[in-house]
């Protein structure tokens, strides 16, 4: 009994020892301090501000104020709880990195710190920015954006619409550690865009200071006419910095020790977004007068070449016509010149290449008559934007010989010597019949499956099932192989994608959204059915394909009321209402519907 009873009075003790040292510890009184790691540090290094809140460990992240030349990024938390003497002590640190961007003499400034609906005022702290070589002398007025930045480059701020145009974009390095490069992301909205180049490194003084440069190379091409922006690029990479580990609150540690900092590596990164200027570039239109009729959009400086083989053939036999058009401009608005051949010929469609700058096409021709004599001249036009004027490259006529077949000539095999004689079987057993003994099952004569209707019935079955699975083969083949094919079965499944995004917009009310699907739409649907780069769309390119093609003028009017409300509303901001979206959904849908039934 006397046991039970001490172990009872000694919880008490212990619970009550407890209850007062946690309402010690609640009582104690909350003080704010704000320190940093070092109050000068070099251009290129950081340092570490640290909030330490005391009394109260039950706080969130402190949002640090605006620090004139630096820039702040939050590295976590650390709560520490002590007993001593019995009495309970709890604070909170939030640590920040401080990354200077220029050199000079500046301060964190004072602010206030809200901890449990209570303001606590912190004093401002001076800091110094000096030169990375320790000096801070006028070369200190550089800055981190003179040591690392880029620049978009052109050669020329004014072109001709689909015109090639080289585009550099260069990053400039002075005295950092940069790292994990990423290829530019750019604003290219009127542009299509090549593919980059393998990105090239070399070294360059530019006004006395050496940098490292990094050069991205591509290609533009202008598609739409007037003055447009190129830019800005931008591009992602960690910058490698000094990390800054001392805490002055804790004293000079066993591993502050300059041995231990070179031994062990005190870098952290740091992610980086540089943003270029905007260049701005005057689009031409292309001239009207010279067009030849046969122009379909080619701008740069081209060579053709064509050949055919063989040049000796039998009526019915085939010949190869191989066209190669090399040259510097946009191969995807280039189109392969067609052939105008007569009745007598039987022609397949092209095969066609393109790898780099050069474009090759394979057809099969075949004549039909021994009077044919010649393939006929093969052309190709262009706009020189350099000679501002049209080109034409003929090539042909090409002389060929057909000759009958004589009475009776048919195909042969080839590769057969001599005459074939098959070996006759030997058979057995026809005069004899034996006697088995185990006949096994016995059946009606005359009584087999090729007799029953189900028979006929599954042989019908499997033979339409091949001829499926041969036909959605051939489906599937012509679609990797053709692209004007699988681009123009394409066309009407996008452009009902697009029309229910563009019908959804007109409730919602986005207008620059709704034009621009409307644009996209349009675009991506007769760059499809015409077989041309979606980016190289416009009225002026497809306008002549259009009429061409037999599109009556209304429809084509349409069209071009479509391009011209899409840029009127999305560069010059004109004003609409829903009656206008409406309208304008409905000469899209008006258009797709007539195209989709009567262009092929």
């Amino acid at each position: 009994m006397k046991r039970t009873l001490r172990y009872l009075i000694s919880n008490i003790l212990t619970i009550g020892l407890i209850v007062l040292m946690a309402s010690a510890g609640y009582s104690q009184d909350v003080r704010v301090e704000v320190e940093v790691s070092s109050q000068k540090v070099m251009l290129g290094s950081t340092i570490q501000l640290t909030i330490t809140v005391h009394g109260n460990s039950n706080i969130n992240p402190i949002q640090l104020p605006l620090i004139n030349g630096f820039k702040a990024r939050y590295l976590g938390p650390s709560t520490r709880v002590s007993i001593i003497n019995g009495q309970q002590t709890s604070s909170k640190s939030f640590v920040y990195s401080l990354f200077p961007l220029r050199e000079g003499k500046f301060r964190v400034p004072m602010f206030n710190v809200i901890v449990a609906g209570r303001g606590y005022t912190v004093q401002a702290i001076p800091l110094e920015v000096v030169a990375s070589t320790g000096g801070s002398g006028s070369s200190g007025d550089a800055g981190l954006r003179e040591k690392f930045f880029i620049v978009l480059k052109v050669p020329k701020e004014e072109v001709y619409l689909n015109e090639s145009l080289p585009m550099k974009v260069l990053i400039f390095i002075s005295g950092l550690s940069v790292r994990d490069i990423q290829y530019p992301d750019l604003n290219n909205i009127g542009f299509s865009v090549g593919k980059y180049d393998q990105p090239q490194q070399y070294q360059q003084v530019v006004n006395g200071i050496q940098y490292n440069i990094v050069e991205f190379n591509t290609k533009i091409y202008p598609s739409r006419v007037g003055e447009l922006t190129l830019g800005p690029a931008k591009i992602a990479s960690n910058l490698i910095i000094p990390s800054s580990r001392g805490n002055s609150r804790f004293g000079r540690g066993i591993f502050d020790d300059d041995f231990f900092n070179s031994f062990f590596d005190r870098h952290e990164k740091r992610p980086v977004l540089l943003e270029s200027k905007e260049v701005k570039i005057n689009v031409l239109p292309l001239p009207e007068e010279g067009k030849p009729d046969d122009f379909s959009g080619a701008v740069g400086a081209y060579s053709l070449n064509v050949s055919i083989s063989p040049n000796h053939v039998k009526e019915g036999d085939p010949i190869t016509l191989r066209v190669t058009i090399v040259g510097k401009g946009n191969l995807s608005t280039v189109q392969i010149p067609t052939l105008s051949l007569k009745d007598n010929f039987k022609i397949y469609d092209p095969q066609i290449f393109e790898k780099d700058n050069i474009k090759k096409s394979e057809q099969v021709i075949i004549p039909q008559s021994a009077e044919i004599t010649e393939i006929p001249i093969i052309q190709f036009s262009y706009f020189d934007p350099q000679l501002k004027q049209y080109r034409t490259i003929k090539r042909g006529p090409f002389p060929i010989e057909v000759t009958k077949l004589e009475d009776g000539e048919e195909f042969k095999v080839v590769g057969l010597n001599g005459e074939y004689k098959p070996i006759q079987p030997e058979v057995f057993g026809e005069d004899i019949v034996f006697i088995k003994e185990k006949p096994g099952k016995f059946r009606i004569s005359g009584q087999h499956a090729y007799n029953n209707l189900f028979f006929y019935v599954a042989i019908l079955l499997s033979i339409a099932a091949w001829v499926g699975v041969f036909l959605n083969h051939k489906r599937t083949h012509r679609i990797k192989t053709d692209i004007v094919y699988a681009r123009q079965l394409m066309a009407p499944r996008k452009a009902k994608q697009g029309l229910i995004q563009v019908k959804g917009l007109i409730a919602a009310g986005h207008k620059e959204k709704f034009y621009d699907t409307v644009f996209k739409t349009i675009q991506e649907y007769l760059g499809n059915k015409l077989h041309l780069s979606s980016g190289a769309v416009t009225f002026e390119t497809v306008q002549d394909r259009l009429k061409s093609k037999n599109i009556e003028q209304s429809i084509v009017d349409e069209i071009k009321v479509i391009f011209e409300e899409c840029d009127r509303i999305r560069y010059a901001s004109a004003g609409t209402g829903q009656d206008d979206l409406a309208a304008s959904y409905q000469h899209l849908a008006n258009a797709i519907d007539h195209l989709e039934r009567h262009l092929k």
